[in-house]
């Protein structure tokens, strides 16, 4: 790999990383458990974070590794997590994907649970209409059997709910695919807190759905939302006495 390109994948992994202590910030974090990988641009693999450490600890390129399509460790210091068939399966079945994350965010873990359909209590559930379901008889995915059949499942949604136990989300870039999982917490947390409250609900139709899902799902707002969730954390860091501080959530 050529300085540019090496310098390239650098900048993408830092954004990687930061993507990481957002996602803690914003209620994705559990102890260790949660990952995220970004397709490796020489078609080697994906960069996985490291295994061992919480989204909120994760502060640079330092923390990925390199796995290659079959889970081999090519590069990088650090483990890679069991569940790196996640990443692999859907990379490889979906070409638009760039970044894929797995996290057990405490409201859609929680949701993962229900049979029901995500309802728009909010706008966040319009920014997916629908979101798929995987049911599975283990705790992880740790073969690509497992993964493929995940990656089934996601079809060409940008999230996942995996039964009783979290989710699943990606994106184009790495804005989008964070966006995609902050959101869809959101969505998650608007309809069990209506659903507790008990009063009669009015939904829109899925016409009107989907038109607002045409008005708010946008690169433009994936941005303008990723810029604020890193102003969001810079001060969070600072308060805490500096930039690049872990995240505990």
């Amino acid at each position: 790999m050529d300085a540019s390109a090496q310098t390239d994948l650098s900048s993408a992994l830092t954004d990687c990383a930061r993507a990481c202590r957002v996602l803690e910030m914003e209620g994705h974090g559990e102890m260790t458990l949660g990952h995220l990988s970004l397709r490796d641009p020489g078609g080697r693999g994906f960069w996985l974070k490291r295994n061992r450490m919480g989204l909120g600890e994760i502060l640079g390129a330092d923390d990925f590794v390199l796995v290659d399509w079959d889970g081999n460790k090519l590069s990088g210091s650090g483990g890679r997590h069991s569940e790196w068939p996640i990443h692999a399966e859907i990379l490889k079945a979906r070409a638009d994907v760039r970044v894929v994350i797995h996290t057990h965010p405490f409201y859609a873990s929680v949701f993962s649970a229900s049979t029901e359909p995500l309802k728009p209590f909010t706008l966040a559930a319009d920014y997916f209409v629908e979101v798929p379901r995987h049911e599975d008889d283990v705790a992880l995915v740790t073969t690509k059997d497992e993964g493929g059949a995940l990656a089934k499942s996601l079809g060409q949604a940008f999230a996942v709910l995996m039964g009783n136990h979290g989710v699943t989300f990606c994106g184009t870039s790495v804005a989008h695919a964070v966006c995609v999982g902050i959101f869809l917490e959101m969505a998650c947390k608007a309809q069990i807190t209506g659903l507790s409250a008990g009063f009669a609900t009015s939904m829109p139709s899925g016409a009107i759905r989907q038109k607002r899902n045409n008005q708010i799902m946008t690169p433009v707002h994936w941005d303008h939302s990723w810029s604020y969730f890193c102003r969001k954390l810079a001060a969070r860091e600072q308060a805490a006495g500096g930039p690049g501080k872990p995240i505990f959530g």
